[in-house]
């Protein structure tokens, strides 16, 4: 058996997962949706707002940590979830932040001493435990939506992170519909998944931009969309949803 959700940049697919020990949890610019087999929405929120308020003091001190769109030198007096930031930005070429939602819904899952089944979804990007394969719906509003993306259960824990032109808030220089990355690590997922978008400028770049991003060590599975076409590298299965 498998479960069955779905991902995307926007918010309308938690109305297809939501259930008993879910719920979703606002802290200052963050939107969390999380699914748990136990009551934890007083540990999330107190977890959330310890990462979140972490990172935040760090920027107030470190501004450049926001607002560099490349990678940055570590810097040791730096929080660790800012440092798992800066080394999946240095591993993916991009700005620290693009990992930032990727490695808090990490850090959710380790600060709950990494139970076994859990999603926390972070405007898109998502952590997930299970015992059991997972179906991931994918939403592009392309011809893509009528297929979902198995996550195995000898991948999880894994992040799933997805970056778009098109779709949410998320920034992009890419005309990607839809980029999407899976790694053991939720800060490179998101790393990831945002170079890979970036790179993505005509469809002759396509298959080349995921295929590369697919070898690289920290990556498990990857594919994106434009234009109603599809690149798929590394390890990845989809099934009719």
């Amino acid at each position: 058996m498998s479960e069955n959700w779905g991902i995307n940049q926007t918010h309308f697919y938690r109305l297809k997962i939501e259930g008993k020990n879910s719920f979703s949890l606002k802290y200052k610019n963050s939107d969390i949706f999380v699914k748990s087999d136990r009551d934890i929405k007083k540990q999330v929120e107190k977890i959330l707002a310890e990462n979140y308020d972490k990172i935040e003091e760090y920027i107030s001190a470190n501004p450049h940590f926001a607002e560099s769109l490349v990678p940055l030198p570590e810097d040791d007096t730096a929080p660790e979830i800012a440092k798992k930031m800066f080394r999946a930005a240095k591993t993916a070429g991009v700005g620290p932040m693009a990992a930032v939602a990727g490695a808090i819904a990490e850090e959710i899952y380790i600060g709950l001493k990494k139970p076994p089944f859990l999603i926390v979804e972070n405007g898109g990007d998502i952590f997930l435990s299970a015992k059991k394969d997972v179906l991931c719906g994918i939403f592009s509003s392309t011809k893509f939506d009528k297929f979902a993306l198995k996550i195995k259960k000898s991948f999880m824990p894994c992040g799933i992170s997805s970056s778009s032109s098109k779709i949410g808030h998320s920034l992009s220089f890419g005309k990607a519909v839809l980029a999407t990355v899976i790694s053991k690590s939720g800060a490179a997922a998101d790393a990831f998944a945002t170079a890979l978008a970036n790179k993505i400028q005509s469809g002759k770049m396509l298959k080349k931009a995921v295929e590369e991003t697919g070898r690289k060590k920290e990556v498990i599975g990857c594919f994106a969309i434009l234009d109603e076409k599809i690149a798929i590298s590394g390890d990845i299965e989809f099934l009719n949803a």
